[in-house]
């Protein structure tokens, strides 16, 4: 059968042959091994991406606030600056995706961020920070809207649920790793203060893992040295999205711009990383305030990032099962997330609140199965990275405003932010529920209309 895939010029009977190649994959074969070639790739880098995020609120209790003298909102600023980055990095890799072998790229962002984090363990002032802070988001933006890109070029749309909840779940892998590494830093005494090590050390494994990606993750399918040639004509006669166009369609970028779809997918995405954003930020500060200390802090991160671990996986696992379960799956966590906020905002004892903390991370798992519906329901190169970059742009903009929810004069109960944390949750509850209506009136539109195309079908 390679025989006649090889071959450059063929009969008709010939290309008949090529033409049912595909029949004769074994497919459950094929993405088995793709998924223990790429997704390791995804889930370390995506891994790395928390740490490095984490690190700032690992660092705030062990001196980082005290010795650059960060004073009323300066804390949060640091955190939203990031964000800042990430949405500058995010409008330029819009084209930049586009023309650029994309596992290179990704490579190259993810040593820069290294070592652009080892050097914020330098900072010696407020506005030094700052700067590392900003440069460390636009070196990051790169890797999320990269991943979305890259499920929708390995994987079958029904796939895509599942393995973007298992490379997002990279998250809490990264965060049970830096809370062990965090809590040994901390030990450290010496000439530096504990939280210098900890950017060090994260920005140095980080540096050493960009050379593990440069090798190992592909640029597209065809370029997949671990594939046979029958493996990869597959991809090129079945797999649509199995490479980035490098041209721009309008038509594409206005079917966007109108389709409903599209709009309460980024209306969803604000109501979940409002509240994600607080966490990652305040979630040390906000368990220091309920009476652990610095280094029990780290240590009580354990439990939630298993909890939301196990919420991302499950999700999105259950989710790959058929359709209609993606929004049911995101209105569930975001129930118990609205019981979490509660127990927190009104909960009288050490153990009610610390509950509602854990509740609220199972809503962690909204936003991979927003990114696997982006992945799954805009089919077309210019379609997927205007709905990729836009996601990550709003994305952006809810981190930036997520952290000031946390103001000064609320410390250290912090109920306004809470209080806005169930509001965000109640009103994702509903934009699931209006997805999944739209989605399905869509779907009997597209079997009965003649101008529609009976062959594809949202996924909610």
């Amino acid at each position: 059968m390679d025989n006649y895939i090889k071959e450059e010029t063929m009969s008709d009977k010939d290309e008949l042959h090529v033409s049912e190649a595909s029949v004769y994959i074994d497919k459950a074969k094929l993405f088995r091994k793709v998924d223990l070639r790429i997704l390791p790739l995804m889930i370390v880098t995506y891994g790395l991406q928390f740490m490095d995020k984490l690190a700032l609120g690992q660092s705030s209790v062990f001196g980082l606030k005290t010795d650059l003298e960060l004073v009323g909102q300066d804390y949060s600023w640091t955190s939203s600056i990031f964000y800042f980055g990430y949405m500058f990095g995010n409008l330029a890799s819009v084209r930049v995706l586009q023309i650029v072998p994309i596992g290179k790229f990704v490579s190259v962002s993810v040593c820069l961020w290294g070592i652009t984090l080892a050097c914020t363990g330098a900072c010696e002032n407020y506005a030094g920070l700052l700067a590392a802070r900003f440069f460390l988001g636009l070196l990051e933006s790169v890797v999320s809207p990269s991943f979305v890109l890259i499920t929708g070029m390995w994987w079958k749309p029904e796939q895509q649920s599942a393995r973007s909840g298992i490379w997002f779940a990279g998250n809490d892998a990264g965060a049970i790793v830096g809370s062990f590494l965090s809590f040994g830093l901390g030990h450290i005494t010496g000439k530096l203060s504990p939280w210098r090590y900890i950017f060090i050390v994260y920005g140095c494994i980080t540096f050493v893992w960009s050379f593990a990606i440069f090798f190992f993750l592909p640029d597209s399918p065809s370029k997949a040295s671990f594939l046979t040639e029958s493996e990869k004509q597959y991809y090129a006669e079945n797999m649509k999205n199995q490479k980035v166009e490098d041209d721009w369609s309008w038509d594409e970028f206005f079917s966007c711009m109108t389709n409903i779809n599209f709009w309460l997918l980024l209306g969803s995405v604000v109501l979940s990383i409002l509240p994600n954003s607080g966490v990652q930020s305040y979630g040390n500060i906000i368990l220091n305030n309920f009476g652990f200390s610095a280094i029990n802090t780290t240590l009580l991160n354990l439990p939630g990032s298993i909890i939301a671990w196990i919420a991302i996986t499950a999700s999105g696992l259950i989710a790959s099962r058929k359709k209609g379960l993606r929004c049911l799956m995101i209105s569930v966590c975001c129930i118990f997330a609205i019981v979490g906020g509660s127990l927190i905002y009104k909960g009288q004892t050490l153990g009610a609140k610390l509950t509602g903390f854990y509740f609220v991370l199972v809503q962690t798992a909204t936003f991979p199965l927003l990114l696997s519906m982006a992945s799954s329901n805009f089919v077309g190169s210019t379609r997927k990275t205007v709905v990729s970059n836009s996601m990550f742009l709003i994305y952006c903009a809810s981190n930036i405003a997520g952290p000031q929810l946390f103001r000064s004069q609320d410390a250290p109960t912090y109920t306004y932010a809470f209080r806005s944390w169930v509001i965000c949750f109640c009103l994702n509850v509903a934009a699931a529920v209006a997805m999944a209506i739209n989605s399905y009136i869509q779907n009997k539109r597209q079997q009965t209309s003649s101008d529609g195309d009976p062959e594809f079908q949202y996924l909610y």
